[in-house]
């Protein structure tokens, strides 16, 4: 088997053809923001027909890693690939915290390799127009992002101003409200409405509300444990919820950092 080598942006297709043969679909936005502010390493296939194998390392600061999208051709499957890729991103990661949300086929990888579930994620999608602009949000300004970023920062416990300011730069929209923010946007057929932070699960409606606010399209929403009473109330707008609840898992603590009960929504859904 070849070894794990960095892919370039432009090598974005062989990650997509390696999507198709797992039966994945991530739009391709989110994998342009995934190979801006992270790194994704892939091994060659040896048949020479595109990759064995791929996984995204994003690390925030000195302190959090994000690892995901860890795929393993069918035909390689169960030779020990996707432990290999692992433990690369984990080398990777060096000292730093790892999070990601697990599948159910990439789970029992990572408990060998030492992760513990602390939580879980539901995905919601689907139609939500028709809602009304919320009292308390507002449309943020580019005089809001340093304080978007350091209430970031407190809520994951991690500076992750390099992947946020790359997905302000190309929100279709920002809103806040006291204490809290929502970025919508432009993922082909969907709007999403990620990263989220809210101080209380009023406020966390709000800004869901605001950032969903003339779509005209699905809007996606990969909702965390913060405020649970989100998920039955979403789903009475239109979204419906995906088919199991995915666990999050975190390596080389006992919990994620930061203050998470504030943390509705992600950057990105760290699967794997």
């Amino acid at each position: 088997m070849s070894d794990i080598r960095l892919l370039r942006p432009e090598e974005l297709p062989l990650c997509q053809r390696l999507e198709s043969d797992r039966d994945w679909s991530t739009d391709e936005a989110k994998w342009r923001l995934m190979f801006e502010a992270g790194e994704v390493y892939a091994v060659d296939a040896a048949d020479g027909d595109g990759l064995a194998g791929c996984v995204v390392v994003t690390r925030y600061g000195d302190s959090l890693a994000g690892v995901g999208m860890m795929l393993v051709a069918g035909r390689y499957g169960r030779q020990g690939l996707g432990t290999r890729l692992m433990e690369h991103a984990l080398e990777v990661a060096g000292d730093r915290v790892v999070e990601l949300t697990a599948t159910r086929f990439g789970r029992p990888v990572y408990e060998r390799l030492g992760f513990r579930t602390t939580g879980s994620l539901t995905i919601t999608m689907g139609p939500m127009q028709g809602t009304a602009w919320p009292s308390g949000a507002r449309e943020a300004t580019p005089d809001d992002h340093a304080a978007l970023l350091a209430l970031d920062a407190e809520v994951t416990g991690a500076d992750r101003g390099k992947a946020l300011s790359a997905l302000l730069a190309t929100a279709e929209r920002t809103v806040v409200t006291d204490g809290g923010f929502a970025v919508a946007w432009n993922a082909g057929p969907h709007r999403v409405i990620g990263p989220v932070v809210a101080p209380s699960e009023e406020a966390a409606r709000e800004l869901i509300l605001a950032a969903a606010h003339g779509a005209d399209r699905d809007v996606r929403i990969d909702l965390l444990d913060a405020y649970p009473g989100l998920r039955p109330w979403l789903t009475g707008l239109g979204p419906a919820e995906g088919p199991a609840a995915l666990p999050t898992m975190v390596y080389g603590a006992h919990r994620h950092p930061g203050d998470r009960g504030r943390y509705v929504a992600p950057i990105l859904i760290s699967m794997g």
